[in-house]
C-alpha cells in the first residue's frame, strides 16, 4: 500500500494556510490522532495525483488492522479503526468558561470520496469521516458517516439528518461548509438552527435543538472542542461476521466471541455494544478492504466572511431533511418541552406529524406551546 509513514516523534503537523486565502481565518494546528496506527495506516501530504486550488491535500489510507490506543483508549480492544487528524488541544476551537456566550464557528473544507473500488462501501461497519468531539466525551457533539452512498449527520442531542446520494457525487471535490451554534444549551428558535451542514453552497442538512447542553459539558473531562477529520471505523466485526466465507470459517472452528460494552462513565449516552472487542486478533479469510479519502485544508472562523468567498452561490434546498421524528425516549437525550414544541408547532400548522403527535402524547396543545416558546429557558 503506497503510503507515508509518519513518524511517532512527530506528531504535530503545522499547516500554513494558502497565502491566497484570507488571513483572519487563522491557523490550525493539527496531530496526528494516537489511535492511528502508522504500520496500516497513511496520511500524504500533497500526493502527487491529487491536487486542488493550490490548498494544501490530505489523502488518508487505511486497512485491515490499523488500529492503535493511548493511555486513555484503545482501538484496538474497541473494534475500532482509525486513521484521523485532530486540532491540538493548546488551539483548540473554543473553550467554555462559567458564564458561557453565544458561541458561533464555521467551518470549510473541500473533500473528495473516490471510486467505491477505493472508498467501498462497508455497512454494517461505520466509516464516520469528521465529527466535532468534548475531551473524553463518548459521544461526539456532532458527526458525519458516510452511511449507504449516502450521509448521515448525527447530534449528540438526538437529532440527525441524512444527505441523498445525489449530492455527494463520487471522484468530484465537494465543498463542505458547516455552521455550529456552541452556545451551552443555546436558544432553540424555528428560524435560527444550531447546526447548518453545506454541500456546493447549498444547505442539505440543518438541526434544531442546542448542540452542546449542561449534562454534555458533564459528560466531558476538558471543556474544550475538538475538530477530527479521516477515516474512523466502528465496529469493523459487523462487516467481517456479515461475510459468508469468514462465517464459515467461524462455524467450522468452532469459535465463540466474547461481546463489547462500551463503558457508558454515566453519561446519558455514548455506550454502544458488539459481537467481540478484538476482531483483529483473529487471522479472517476475508480481510476488510482498503480505503482511500482525500481533504484539503480546513479553515475555521467565527462567522461565515471569515473562510472567505466560497466557489458557490449560498442557497437552501427545498430539499432540506431535518429529522422528522423525536429522538428515541427510552433514552433520556434531555429534549425539553419547548423543543418539542418548536417543532411540533409546524407540523400542526400542516396538518400533523411525528412531532405533533409527540407533543400531543405528552399533553401538549397548540395554545400550551405558544406559550411555551415565548418563555426564557
Amino acid at each position: 500500500m503506497k503510503k507515508f509513514i509518519l513518524c511517532k516523534l512527530c506528531l504535530v503537523i503545522l499547516i500554513v494556510l494558502a497565502a491566497a486565502k484570507p488571513a483572519q481565518a487563522g491557523k490550525i494546528s493539527w496531530q496526528i490522532d494516537t489511535n492511528n496506527n502508522a504500520r496500516l495506516s497513511g496520511i500524504t501530504k500533497n500526493p502527487a495525483e491529487m491536487s486542488f486550488d493550490g490548498l494544501t491535500v490530505y489523502q488518508f489510507e487505511i486497512e485491515h488492522g490499523a488500529c492503535g490506543g493511548d493511555q486513555y483508549w484503545s482501538d484496538c480492544e474497541s473494534d475500532r479503526q482509525r486513521v484521523e487528524l485532530k486540532d491540538g488541544y493548546k488551539v483548540s476551537l473554543q473553550s467554555f468558561g462559567s458564564n458561557p456566550k453565544k458561541i458561533k464557528k464555521f467551518y470549510r473544507t473541500n473533500l473528495l470520496l473516490p471510486a467505491e473500488s477505493e472508498f467501498p462501501n462497508t455497512l454494517p461497519m461505520t466509516q464516520m469521516i469528521h465529527q466535532v468531539k468534548l475531551h473524553q466525551k463518548n459521544n461526539p457533539i456532532w458527526m458525519v458517516h458516510h452511511h449507504e452512498e449516502r450521509l448521515r449527520i448525527t447530534a449528540d442531542n438526538g437529532e440527525k439528518c441524512f444527505v441523498d446520494q445525489k449530492y455527494i457525487p463520487r471522484n468530484r471535490w465537494l465543498e463542505i461548509e458547516i455552521h455550529a451554534d456552541y452556545t451551552v444549551d443555546g436558544k432553540v428558535d424555528d428560524t435560527e438552527p444550531s447546526f447548518s451542514y453545506l454541500i456546493d453552497g447549498q444547505i442539505v442538512c440543518q438541526l434544531l435543538s442546542p448542540l452542546v447542553t449542561t449534562r454534555a459539558l458533564r459528560d466531558g473531562n476538558r471543556k474544550q472542542l475538538q475538530l477530527k477529520f479521516g477515516i474512523y471505523n466502528t465496529f469493523p466485526s459487523k462487516w467481517l461476521l456479515s461475510q459468508p466465507e469468514n462465517q464459515q470459517w467461524v462455524r467450522a472452528n468452532k469459535i465463540e466471541f466474547s461481546g463489547y460494552q462500551q463503558d457508558s462513565k454515566g453519561e446519558s449516552n455514548g455506550a454502544v455494544r458488539s459481537a467481540m472487542a478484538s476482531p483483529f486478533d483473529y487471522d479472517w479469510p476475508v480481510k476488510l478492504p482498503v480505503q482511500v479519502l482525500y481533504y484539503t485544508d480546513w479553515f475555521v472562523g467565527n462567522s461565515r466572511d471569515e473562510l472567505g468567498p466560497s466557489r458557490f452561490r449560498l442557497r437552501k434546498s427545498a430539499e432540506v431533511e431535518i429529522s422528522e421524528s423525536p429522538p428515541d425516549l427510552t433514552v433520556d437525550f434531555s429534549v425539553t418541552t419547548r423543543e418539542v414544541c418548536v417543532r411540533a408547532l409546524p407540523e400542526w400548522k400542516r396538518g400533523g406529524g411525528a412531532w405533533s403527535k409527540h407533543a400531543e402524547a405528552r399533553g401538549l396543545s397548540v395554545e400550551g406551546c405558544e406559550l411555551f416558546k415565548k418563555l426564557k429557558r
